[in-house]
């Protein structure tokens, strides 16, 4: 078989896709110990460490210093060159499209969407890039601090200021070392848009990520309408009804047809294209959506996931005093060094938390968790001031997420019509 230029591009795409799947998606809790969480630490930290090694030994680390430093450039520092490399690569695709495809798509329809629907994805790249995602400012800060309270789980009071930014850090928000700002509700920064996530923008980002969904699955469709009917026209110009039933699978008159012209050529590799990176996207939308359903960010679900890695460590303990008093607990440990202090034994934590009564409400008052980790993994065992200890958290849905609404809309209501100070 000879391998011709589509075969390398689409090649290059499934390749291209499994790899960027991975490293967005490996990362994650949900793919702890699976293949793909497998394979991101193969990617990400073993192959690296093993080329550094042998970079050492040939060059001394050349290779590796200024790989590295580029590496830090591209993933640290605000640039626009993964933006210009996307915005490049969809508009080729378009030019390819209107040039080879258009001529060949007669239903008036498709011709009336088309153009706005190509449009789209530029439109909320804008929207999404320039707008502010929700930079914190000593001027907004005591306003951030009333929509988003602490829920002194993953958030809480005792949080230092930013050592940055040098403004106290509401909950839900986190200082991003590209942006060099802390933003609220942050959720990630993304260098497609070369901006971050946040509570203003969020929507937009959304709909960028729609808008590039619909364009890959209509161009899919539109592109292969346009070759199943230069197939009919070779092969078939009798009829539909003389085609075979799984014409698809007809391997060699696909193959001739799409090496038969220029134009099909081209039109098989944007149908090639669009395809495979279309279940990327779908992923990537359904990750957004679900994080949205559950009431958490990015960084959150990454928080959670400690915090579900505590209870199954047996870290996490249930504490009962209808007079609790937060303020007191939290300066108080085993050791007397106080919540988040360093000691011989390594970092003390206390945070106390509503526990909810196993079907997402409020539990019995006075109820509390309370994670105390070590830095060599021991748990301090001592009972809280004023608290009794009386059984171990059982699962990650005994505990209350306040940022979880609650019902269809209402997480929704909070990203799609933010609060503006």
């Amino acid at each position: 078989m000879q391998f011709t230029a589509l075969h390398y591009v689409v090649a290059f795409i499934v390749i291209f896709s499994t790899i960027v799947f991975i490293v967005l998606f490996g990362r994650l809790p949900a793919f702890k110990g699976t293949i793909v969480g497998k394979a991101r630490t193969l990617l990400w930290h073993w192959i690296p460490a093993k080329l550094v090694a042998i970079d050492k030994t040939i060059t001394g680390g050349r290779i590796s210093d200024a790989t590295r430093s580029c590496g830090n450039y591209l993933i640290n520092d605000k640039h626009w060159g993964v933006a210009i490399f996307y915005v490049t690569i969809l508009t080729v695709a378009l030019i390819f499209f209107f040039k080879d495809a258009w001529r060949h798509i007669m239903n008036p329809i498709h011709r009336l969407l088309i153009p706005p629907l190509a449009f789209q994805p530029y439109f909320y790249l804008y929207l999404s890039a320039f707008t502010d995602p929700g930079t914190i400012t000593p001027s907004n800060v005591s306003r951030m601090l009333e929509i988003f309270p602490y829920d002194d789980i993953i958030f809480y009071p005792d949080m230092p200021p930013c050592r940055t930014c040098h403004t106290p850090k509401p909950a839900r928000s986190k200082h991003c070392s590209v942006c060099k700002h802390c933003i609220a509700r942050m959720d990630h920064h993304c260098a497609w848009i070369n901006n971050c996530v946040g509570y203003y923008n969020y929507r937009f980002f959304l709909a960028f990520i729609v808008s590039n969904l619909i364009v890959l699955a209509y161009g899919s469709y539109l592109t292969f309408s346009v070759l199943y009917k230069e197939y009919m026209r070779q092969y078939f110009p009798e009829g539909y009804d003389s085609a075979p039933k799984y014409y698809w699978a007809d391997y060699i008159k696909w193959m001739k047809l799409i090496h038969s012209q220029n134009w099909t050529a081209t039109v098989s590799s944007l149908f090639m294209i669009s395809t495979l990176v279309l279940p990327l996207v779908i992923a990537f939308l359904a990750q957004h959506l679900l994080f949205i359903h559950q009431g958490v960010t990015t960084n959150e679900s990454e928080k959670w996931g400690e915090v579900e890695w505590a209870i199954k460590n047996g870290m996490l303990y249930i504490y009962e005093d209808g007079q609790f008093n937060a303020e007191n607990d939290m300066t108080e440990t085993a050791t007397g060094s106080g919540s988040g202090s360093e000691s011989e034994y390594g970092v003390a934590r206390s945070r106390p938390g509503i526990l909810t009564n196993g079907k997402g409400k409020l539990g019995k008052s006075g109820r509390r968790v309370h994670i105390h980790v070590y830095g060599d993994g021991e748990m301090n065992r001592s009972v809280p001031h004023g608290m009794v200890q009386t059984e171990k958290v059982p699962d990650l849905d005994s505990i209350c997420n306040i940022y979880d609404k609650g019902g269809i809309f209402q997480n929704w209501e909070e990203v799609l019509f933010p609060k503006y100070t």
